[in-house]
């Protein structure tokens, strides 16, 4: 009895090992057959996005692509599983999609071969697309072209200063949305751009201020600021009325100013320093009703960045000969 008890135990835990032998086994049979690569075709949903000026952001319905691509059988397994569930999404670069007409844009297979990273899973090949052209429907939307306004707070060290005004590139961006709401809006504001201690020209991107409800044809721009070392250099100047007409006679009082030169270091040449000059024009004379007037300057020394003037207004009183 003691030895048919023994069997049926052995029996029993040699039916357990081949069990677990035989799942062993299939577990490695299908881990190397899924890790080998093969070439099937996938069909995916695609939902364009690209910055295209008077259309949605968004393609109105997704497109059907085909294509041959070769990876691994986890990979490919992967691949129909996402495709059963949800469009991929691929922001295209507006050049790539060309117009049909309407709403109606079109990319074709070879520009496709650029995405194919984003339309397929990492590590997967595409062999060829046997779909050769693919349709997106972007709705019109309302736009406008409205300035960029760059908020800037830059401090320098001592002697030196913005040697010019501040280049951002581009100046103004497309403005999407409901025309209600674009129609009142004026300009795009960026975020904050906070610098200090600057000794060195400056540059770099900055972030637009998003707005509700509206979209932006970009998400930031360019900005360039020329900065260089300066001197002040004090002098004195004639103040003239130009352009005035015969018989008649403009005088002006004071009829010499100071003033203080801001120039990039080092300075050109002195000797230009002597002939600088302060100009109002009759016509900017008249306008002003007789008045007070702010002059020009003119002949101002290579490299002056800026200049002030003191007092900053003249009387002016118009005289018949």
């Amino acid at each position: 009895m003691a030895g048919d008890s023994f069997g049926k135990r052995i029996r029993g835990r040699d039916v357990a090992l081949l069990v677990i032998s035989l799942l062993l086994a299939s577990a490695i049979w299908l881990f190397h057959n899924l890790s080998n690569n093969y070439t099937e075709q996938i069909s995916v949903r695609v939902i364009a996005h690209c910055s295209l000026d008077g259309h949605a952001y968004s393609s109105s319905s997704p497109s059907l692509l085909h294509a041959r691509c070769r990876a691994s059988g986890f990979s490919l397994i992967l691949l129909k599983r996402r495709a059963e569930h949800a469009p991929v999404e691929v922001v295209f670069d507006p050049e790539d999609l060309h117009p049909k007409g309407g709403e109606l844009f079109y990319i074709t297979a070879p520009e496709l071969e650029e995405y194919s990273a984003r339309l397929f899973k990492e590590g997967t090949r595409v062999e060829s697309f046997l779909t050769d052209t693919l349709f997106f429907r972007f709705p019109f939307e309302a736009s406008r072209r409205v300035p960029v306004v760059a908020r800037l707070k830059l401090s320098y060290k001592s002697q030196f200063m913005a040697a010019s005004l501040p280049v951002f590139s581009p100046d103004s961006v497309t403005i999407f949305g409901d025309p209600g709401v674009i129609s009142r809006i004026e300009k795009v504001n960026t975020m904050l751009v906070d610098r200090k201690n600057i000794d060195s020209p400056v540059s770099g991107s900055v972030k637009l201020e998003s707005i509700a409800g509206v979209r932006l044809s970009r998400e930031t721009i360019d900005y360039e600021v020329d900065v260089a070392r300066f001197v002040e250099i004090q002098t004195e100047a004639r103040v003239s009325v130009t352009n005035v007409p015969a018989g008649r006679s403009v005088v002006v009082y004071p009829s010499v100013a100071r003033m203080t030169l801001r120039c990039r270091f080092p300075v050109v040449s002195a000797e230009n320093l002597e002939p600088v000059a302060l100009q109002i024009d009759y016509q900017d004379f008249k306008k002003t009703g007789g008045g007070r007037c702010l002059p020009v300057a003119v002949n101002l020394p290579t490299g002056t960045i800026n200049y002030s003037v003191e007092p900053e207004t003249f009387d002016c009183v118009e005289i018949s000969l």
